[in-house]
């Protein structure tokens, strides 16, 4: 705290000869530096600067609003509505908690508190933004639009892995290396025909495989256990075959191959368009030299409220212009023949034969 110092110098009855100073401490009134909220912006600088639109950021605050409000009534407190914003342009830009606290008028110190809770709930919304189709009629629709693409059958999503750049502990920082050699968290994400994501899994470090993830995800395993009836996903050659996950042909002998190839790639592309929305919405996962500044476990949390506010944005239909320094995307290897799944090469090949 501060406070003005004030010394007295008063005589001493007994020895005025002497003087002798009282410290008289006097608090300093705090001055509480003036705090952005959606009235300083116009409809469009809302979008550039938090990647929602004033409905959509209001609809969400309502949902977290009891995570992030806060429970004292005193005056300065920071507001639940700043904190939201304050994380909307840190996520937007990817700028360092230092410029984005002073333009909201608290401290770094402060913001990294409000990161955390409002991070926090964020991903509470998780099951609510992000889910599989699940019923018959659902399931359906899907298919069909995915078949509008392209004309590839049965496909209930696409599936890719993208790399999020950070700067891990020093002592695991290997295991963090990728194969473009710098540090990443291996992202994986499946996504439906409209570009919405479908699943994510951000937990795995750089350098693991594309096909590990999948193997060890829940996704895999409700796909083994036949939850979704005869329905795909389609993966490049970084996955094994499987019956529910076909890949591309490696060496096409046939023109029905060549076919299942030119539809398989075309489908398949709606991951790419994703992970390029994604990382340009919020350049906090992608932004020219730089990493995100956070623990590992931090920097998936933020990973998976990016891909629940990608959802928001799609569902208020907003646009976002591709960045044009994105990172070049990192693919695996193809795995060998031998790894591939005897029943799923059998599907395949009837898949071919009966539509291309």
């Amino acid at each position: 705290m501060d406070f003005a110092v004030i010394i007295l110098f008063l005589n001493q009855v007994s020895n005025p000869g002497n003087l002798q100073t009282r410290v008289v401490r006097r608090r300093r009134p705090q001055v509480f530096r003036p705090r952005l909220d959606l009235a300083y912006f116009y409809d469009s600088e809302i979008v550039a600067t938090f990647r929602l639109s004033k409905n959509a950021i209001m609809e969400l605050y309502g949902q977290i609003r009891h995570l992030i409000d806060n429970s004292t009534a005193h005056s300065h407190a920071v507001p639940g509505l700043t904190k939201l914003l304050a994380v909307l342009n840190c996520f937007a830009t990817g700028s360092f908690q230092n410029n984005v606290s002073s333009c909201f008028g608290f401290s770094q110190p402060t913001f990294s508190r409000i990161l955390r809770q409002v991070t926090s709930a964020l991903l509470k919304l998780l099951p609510i933004y992000i889910y599989f189709p699940t019923s018959r009629d659902d399931i359906q629709t899907v298919k069909q639009q995915f078949f509008s693409k392209a004309g590839f059958p049965n496909v209930l999503s696409v599936i890719g892995c993208t790399h999020v750049a950070l700067i891990p502990p020093l002592a695991d920082e290997e295991i963090y290396r990728n194969r473009r050699l710098y540090t990443s968290i291996n992202v994986q994400v499946t996504c439906g025909p409209n570009l919405k994501i479908t699943d994510i899994v951000a937990k795995f470090p750089g350098s693991t495989h594309d096909a590990f993830i999948l193997d060890n995800c829940h996704l895999a395993r409700k796909f083994n256990a036949g939850c979704f009836g005869e329905s795909v996903i389609l993966g490049n050659n970084g996955y094994r075959l499987m019956p529910w996950l076909l890949t591309p042909y490696l060496n096409p002998v046939t023109t029905k191959q060549e076919q299942y190839n030119v539809a398989h790639r075309r489908t398949l592309c709606i991951i790419e368009q994703v992970f390029g929305i994604l990382k340009s919405r919020f350049r906090c996962l992608d932004f020219p030299g730089g990493a995100l500044l956070y623990s590992p476990k931090m920097v998936c949390q933020i990973i998976c409220c990016c891909a629940i506010l990608h959802n928001i944005a799609l569902s208020h239909n907003l646009d976002i212009a591709i960045a044009t320094d994105l990172r070049e995307h990192i693919s695996h290897q193809g795995l060998s023949l031998n790894d591939a799944d005897e029943d799923g090469q059998a599907v395949r090949a009837s898949l071919t034969e009966q539509f291309f």
